[in-house]
């Protein structure tokens, strides 16, 4: 036995070890093997081998001990726990001779979660679960899980709805006291109605798909000596909808209507956005109207609104509306004719004065996903825009432009910003511009009008290494975002940005209508907190990782039997392992991966090139590729090239 001397040398040297190592704190990534990393708060990462991975879930918060490897590389060996975000996950129930487990579907997951006897509830191998987590790793030795509910069995028709649904846990239904709320407003839209002056005289009519029916815009134009006034009535439903009420407190659990394909789940129960709010030909509805003048010139020289009713005249499509600018007078009722031209001249003018003085988004084609009885993509078919659609755009951010200037003027309301540049990638961008625009390597470009005269010049210009700076420093720019606070919005290259053309949607879009029935009624403006701010900002971004795996998922099935068939597609992403191509036929994303024992080739992460001997790859390059393997457990689709395309023709 050691004696009393021995224990303290040997606790001594522990503790001068220890002192000698660097410690540093971070967050665990997952990896495609049983290893991982941990992303350093000051930006480094470090190797995390399979034994500590096995101690952690991806995303804990941990404190580790670093040792250089060979190359200067990291490696980190886990010191504690600080915290751990996981507390609910979804994937598949397995067994493997007598254990039981969850195969987790989180990105990074690469392990199976052991579910105890008393943790599987009525679950069966095989199914699709959701699980609790109710051990620990790190702190409890071993890993645990507790099924919380089935979510249905792999051949279930729309299983992949309902898993994504519970895998980002989206509210998929309302509460009694919302439901109940819900059912007595139909009986109260006569009376509000009936207290507001009535402005069908008008001439509104909604322009929209054929199937929509959840309709919260109608459309009016009036021709003036100076050029038009667009009118624009807005269903309506903070007339009855009072903040802090149970439909309030689920419309903001929701954010906004989340359209996943071939299901909505609705911010507002189907009945009040589909019936009593929505603006149905011929049905009197409450609504914001707002009135923009427009100059001919496309300028907007005024903006009132007012809290009316209105009953639209006519239910319009798309199509009808384009096939008659196309020069088909039936395909609308005559009554609409002057209006319908004067709307599409309207179009025009914003167009042209925005493309001077905004920013115009790219013109993309939109992808319908037809499904089958199974719920499974049975064909995509390709919608080009029509100038119907771009009469509707126009019009509906004329609308938000104003909405936008007069909230930023009282100082209240919901706002969309884009504050252009991540700050992160401000070195690589000033380094870029340094080659190819110097004049903009030193300014701020945060700033809205210098942003602008940036992007403008490098889309005027027709040289191919303007164009493709142009695609790389898009690529750098922030995701747009909701504010409580007004600021400029450098997307779209326009001051002030804020929707109110969608209520029974979108709840930023709600609660800025309350603000402007405030402000007309000269009472105390609404704000919304800042905790209700973030929640509705990360509910939104939720809506859209949900809706985006759930396409990812029905694009593998889709083209899991169209291996070796060929597409043409752009480049839309360039990295150190290949390019990554949306295919033009229906919009689908995948990989091309580069093999440079094979083929060598040399990466230009400032350009974002790839040249491989006399080719050169870089954004927006068509490519002509195949399917080459598609995974769809992973949901991976890999693309191989057929035809090499070089980038300067």
């Amino acid at each position: 036995m050691l004696n009393a001397d021995a224990l303290k040398q040997l606790s001594q040297l522990k503790s001068d070890i220890r002192s000698t190592k660097e410690f540093a704190e971070g967050r665990v990534r997952g990896a495609n093997g049983k290893f991982g990393f941990v992303v350093l708060d000051d930006g480094r990462e470090a190797f995390l081998p399979p034994a500590e991975m096995d101690r952690v879930f991806p995303g804990d918060r941990v404190k580790v001990s670093l040792t250089e490897e060979d190359k200067g590389k990291l490696s980190a060996e886990l010191d504690s726990l600080i915290s751990t975000e996981l507390k609910y996950l979804v994937g598949q129930y397995v067994q493997r001779g007598q254990g039981h487990f969850i195969q987790p579907s989180e990105h990074g997951f690469s392990r199976w979660i052991f579910l105890p006897p008393k943790g599987r509830g009525k679950a069966q191998p095989g199914e699709f679960i959701a699980c609790s987590i109710s051990r620990h790793p790190f702190k409890d030795g071993k890993s645990q899980a507790k099924v919380e509910s089935v979510i249905g069995k792999p051949d279930m028709a729309g299983i992949e709805h309902a898993f994504v649904v519970a895998q980002h846990r989206l509210p998929n239904t309302f509460s009694k006291g919302a439901l109940e709320q819900a059912d007595s407003i139909p009986a109260q839209l006569e009376n509000i109605c009936t207290d507001r002056k009535d402005l069908s005289e008008l001439g509104f009519v909604t322009i929209d798909s054929e199937s929509t029916r959840d309709m919260d815009d109608a459309i009016a134009i009036t021709k003036t000596d100076t050029g038009w006034t667009l009118h624009i009535a807005v269903a309506d439903p903070s007339s009855l909808i009072e903040a802090g009420s149970p439909l309030d407190k689920d419309a903001l659990a929701r954010a906004n209507s989340v359209y996943l394909a071939g299901e909505t789940l609705p911010m507002l129960p189907a009945g009040l956005c589909e019936n009593s709010f929505s603006l149905l030909e011929g049905q009197l509805r409450p609504a914001l109207v707002m009135h923009i003048a427009v100059s001919e010139d496309g300028a907007l020289n005024g903006f009132e609104y007012e809290f009316a009713a209105i009953r639209s005249q006519h239910k319009l499509s798309y199509s009808q509306v384009a096939q008659y600018i196309d020069g088909d007078a039936a395909a609308v009722p005559e009554t609409q004719h002057q209006a319908l031209s004067e709307l599409n001249a309207l179009s025009k003018a914003r167009a042209q004065y925005r493309s001077g003085h905004s920013l115009v988004m790219e013109d993309r084609p939109d992808y319908d996903l037809i499904l089958d009885e199974k719920r499974k993509i049975e064909r995509i078919e390709k919608q080009e825009r029509t100038s119907a659609q771009r009469m509707v755009e126009e019009a509906m951010l004329a609308a938000n432009i104003s909405a936008g200037e007069k909230l930023a003027e009282l100082g209240a309301g919901c706002f969309s910003i884009h504050l252009g540049f991540r700050d992160e990638r401000m070195t690589e961008i000033r380094a870029l511009l340094k080659d190819v625009m110097p004049e903009y390597a030193e300014q701020d470009l945060h700033q809205l009008d210098i942003y602008l005269k940036l992007v403008k010049t490098l889309e005027a210009d027709e040289d191919a290494e303007k164009k493709n700076t142009l695609a790389v420093l898009k690529r750098m720019l922030r995701p747009g975002e909701l504010s409580g606070n007004a600021a400029a919005h450098l997307g779209l290259g326009i001051a002030h940005y804020a929707t109110v053309t969608s209520p029974i949607r979108k709840f930023n879009d709600l609660h800025n209508h309350r603000v402007l029935r405030a402000a007309a009624d000269q009472q105390t403006l609404p704000t919304l907190a800042d905790e209700h701010g973030e929640a509705l900002q990360q509910s939104v971004t939720t809506g859209r990782q949900a809706d985006r795996a759930l396409q990812q998922w029905l694009y593998c099935q889709y083209l899991e039997n169209k291996i070796d068939q060929a597409f043409t597609g752009k480049i839309t992403l360039v990295n150190g392992a290949g390019i990554g191509v949306r295919l033009d036929d229906n919009g689908i994303n995948g990989f091309v991966r580069f093999n440079s024992k094979k083929n060598p080739f040399d990466f230009d992460g400032k350009r974002l090139r790839i040249t491989r001997g006399e080719e050169q790859f870089q954004l927006d390059q068509e490519v002509r590729v195949k399917v080459s393997a598609v995974d769809t457990d992973k949901r991976r689709i890999a693309l191989e090239l057929i035809a090499e395309t070089a980038a300067s023709e």
